[in-house]
């Protein structure tokens, strides 16, 4: 690694520790915020660029918040432009309960849309002035977006609208223990689904079959009543690089004990992978049927039509969902009762060797990237990951990982190794070798402290697309695990 990459590793990395450390292992309950903003950003040639964001931020200490963070466009002619990263906000009161100051920063790794984001590293320094009441916050102010070794510089006026909750844990000490649930825990998702799709366009789209991995998260606000958001991309070679990412709300019917139906819109932005969606944004509806074999589990088909503001993004959706219960009692009118199973949440930097390139070179690229583990016992767990690049040379980068893993029984004080296994669809930035669908294999070892705090994890491993060589892949992360009561 040169020393520009270098620094840039120590950067993200750095900005990764607060990130990774907001929930302590400890397992107390600590505030959270959800927001969602806009700002117009300037790219060289006096080009606009409508960008959205959401981030998910925890008090990781008194006053300082921390947590991920996504930014996409909205508007404009770089659909499919995309950063993933890492934001801080530290609230100054004012007037307290009522007014504070906001100065705020965000680090990440992305672009997409052909923008001319080089590699990709994005700094956001801001400040903003929020006036609230209750568990809601509107903040105007102004920000500064830089992307290193680029020409993008730009200044704008940006709002954003927060929500405030809890993130509700365990202590890892009641492991395995089952327990009554009295509320929701961790995010209050209540329904995990993987998702494969295929959306078939009209003619004269560039790709007229895409075909896409993704995964869904639900909240019931009432029996058949589910809320949430989705992300999916490519999974083909033609359509990589296309990603998306969008919030959704459906209603649905009992037809038998184990059948339902229903319908479900959704609308957010998605682009890249030459698929045609102008300046981002993109919805879809569709009926949905669901067919639950077991407790816990549901088989789900849904159609319907997708459209974006091309008119060349014009055509119809299939979609296939397999989803799990993450809360205990959903199914049920009785007493709420589930398991305490293990959660880890894990900031991860990788380099990734021979990577070749569309231009005929091979060479390596930094990623950062956002893992979330799913113990289902001891030895056992399931994993969803999501990277972006932030060196190399390929800034528009991205990646989407799904599988399963297995480890030693951990032990406080000592040494746990595993192993994973990952599929999933990557593409972006110019990358010829991992693009469309791909594959992953990671070996590693933690050294785990002698309490319930976060700890180190350092993995090697290769991941391989369909066509091109096998690129060994290093891996480090910083690793927060902590407790909810699961199905």
């Amino acid at each position: 690694m040169n020393c520009p990459a270098l620094l840039r590793t120590c950067l993200v990395g750095v900005s990764l520790l607060p990130l990774v450390t907001a929930v302590q292992a400890a397992g107390a309950s600590v505030p959270l915020s959800i927001g969602l903003g806009y700002e117009r950003w300037k790219l060289p040639g006096q080009e606009s660029m409508g960008a959205a964001h959401a981030q998910v931020l925890f008090e990781a200490a008194p006053d300082w918040w921390v947590g991920p963070s996504v930014y996409g466009a909205a508007s404009g002619q770089r659909g499919g432009f995309f950063v993933g990263g890492v934001s801080v906000q530290r609230p100054i009161a004012l007037w307290p309960g009522r007014l504070w100051l906001l100065p705020n920063l965000a680090v990440g790794g992305g672009g997409g849309g052909a923008a001319p984001v080089g590699d990709g590293l994005m700094i956001r320094p801001g400040v903003a002035l929020a006036a609230g009441m209750g568990d809601w916050k509107l903040s105007a102010g102004l920000s500064h977006v830089r992307f290193a070794g680029t020409d993008i510089r730009s200044s704008q006026f940006s709002l954003q609208l927060e929500w405030h909750s809890w993130f509700a844990a365990q202590p890892l000490s009641r492991l395995g223990e089952r327990m009554a649930a009295s509320g929701r825990s961790g995010l209050g998702v209540d329904r995990m689904s993987l998702l494969g799709g295929t959306y078939r366009l009209n003619a004269g789209a560039p790709n007229p079959n895409v075909r896409l991995v993704g995964v869904r998260l639900d909240r019931l606000l009432d029996a058949g009543l589910p809320v949430g958001v989705e992300a999916a991309a490519a999974a083909d070679g033609p359509s990589a690089g296309y990603m998306e990412l969008l919030a959704h709300a459906g209603r649905e019917w009992t037809l038998a004990d184990s059948l339902r139906v229903g319908v479900r819109g959704a609308v957010g932005l998605g682009g890249g992978g030459a698929v045609p969606t102008g300046g981002g944004v993109i919805g879809h509806a569709e009926g949905t049927l669901a067919w639950q074999p077991s407790p816990g589990w549901r088989v789900g088909l849904a159609a319907g039509p997708v459209a974006g503001r091309s008119k060349a993004l014009r055509g119809q959706r299939v979609e296939f969902t397999l989803s799990a219960d993450l809360e205990p009692g959903l199914d049920s009118r009785g007493p709420r009762e589930g398991t305490v199973r293990r959660i880890e949440w894990a900031g991860s930097l990788q380099q990734i060797d021979r990577v070749d390139r569309r231009d005929g070179t091979r060479r390596a690229m930094q990623t950062i990237g956002l893992q979330l583990n799913h113990w289902l016992n001891p030895n056992l767990y399931v994993t969803g990951q999501a990277h972006s690049a932030f060196g190399g040379g390929v800034g528009a980068y991205s990646i989407g990982l799904l599988g399963a893993g297995m480890a030693t029984t951990p032990r406080r004080g000592g040494w746990q190794f595993g192993g994973e296994l990952l599929a999933g669809g990557a593409g972006g930035g110019g990358v010829q070798s991992l693009s469309g669908a791909i594959g992953q294999g990671m070996a590693w070892v933690s050294k785990l402290p002698e309490g319930d705090g976060p700890h180190w994890r350092a993995g090697v491993g290769a991941a391989r697309g369909k066509n091109g060589p096998v690129s060994p892949v290093l891996q480090v992360g910083w690793v927060v695990p902590f407790a909810q009561i699961v199905r």
